[in-house]
């Protein structure tokens, strides 16, 4: 217990299902703080708010992005760790545990990550790279040999260049040195962006091999058509900001004309699912290059 005394959970809410509650379980012996940004039922807002070691609760008038709403709430973590965790992200006491664990063999380290393995234990996890660190030729021998790579290739502990933001445990000495997100980038990409941060600055992203989460990944917002513009649209719009898209680019108008186009297309033959799809990235891309 004296180990979970050390974080503060942050959970960010957005239109959330019911699986924040298998979630919150799982947490039940740390103190959390929960970003609301709106959207949410309110008879299972009531029901969050009735664990007892929820310590602030912040919701705000309208969605301020993922990214915003942990930078925000890490503000408030008072303790040597903060567990920024997604609703549908299932993590026991034990993984926590041994998480935080990992920082006496790593205490150089800003992050240390689960592993991540399905509901029967397999592990599902994927060793992923930052976009620009992949050549063409490894994209290629990728592509083509996709079937005969290795799926669970983790077998202990590793020093990462990328991990997802699902769930991420902060070395908040070092974290309130550097900083946490890029405040710009809604959704999407932001985890892209902070690794990279760390890897220019030498500092580790270690995936804790006998730490293990299940990611029940798309479960933590329920989907309509709103949450699918949303989705699509920042999607788009932060990749333009990671990868620092020059506004000039005669592309991006080329972009803008496409997704127009295909808007109205597929519209006409109501087919509405790509229609919305097209429309978001419209609406991403125009924005990107005619406002700040």
């Amino acid at each position: 217990m004296q180990n979970l005394n050390q974080i503060t959970a942050v959970i960010v809410l957005y239109d959330t299902t019911d699986i924040i509650f298998e979630c919150l379980e799982n947490l039940r012996n740390i103190n959390i703080i929960i970003v609301d940004n709106g959207r949410n039922n309110q008879n299972l807002i009531k029901k969050i708010k009735s664990n007892k070691n929820i310590i602030k609760y912040f919701r705000f008038k309208k969605n301020i992005g993922f990214g915003r709403a942990c930078n925000f709430a890490f503000k408030y973590s008072k303790t040597k760790y903060t567990l920024l965790i997604e609703p549908d992200v299932l993590i026991k006491e034990i993984d926590i545990i041994n998480l935080v664990e990992g920082f006496k063999n790593y205490p150089e380290a800003g992050v240390l990550v689960p592993t991540l393995v399905d509901k029967d234990s397999a592990i599902i996890d994927k060793l992923e790279n930052l976009p620009e660190l992949n050549s063409k030729e490894a994209n290629l021998v990728k592509s083509k040999f996709n079937n005969y790579l290795p799926k669970n290739i983790i077998n202990g502990d590793v020093c990462v260049n990328f991990c997802w933001a699902a769930v991420l445990l902060l070395n908040n000495e070092i974290i309130k040195k550097i900083g946490l997100f890029n405040k710009k980038i809604f959704i999407f990409w932001e985890d892209f962006y902070f690794c990279r941060k760390l890897r220019t600055l030498k500092i580790p992203i270690i995936k804790i091999y006998n730490s293990k989460a299940i990611h029940i990944e798309g479960f933590s917002t329920k989907k309509n058509l709103l949450s699918n513009f949303i989705i699509n649209k920042h999607h788009i719009l932060s990749s333009y900001i990671y990868f620092k898209v020059n506004k000039n680019e005669f592309y991006l108008t080329k972009k803008i004309f496409l997704y127009l186009f295909r808007f109205m297309t597929y519209l006409f033959i109501l087919n509405l699912n790509k229609s919305l799809k097209n429309l978001a990235r419209f609406c991403a891309t125009y924005k990107y290059k005619y406002f700040k």
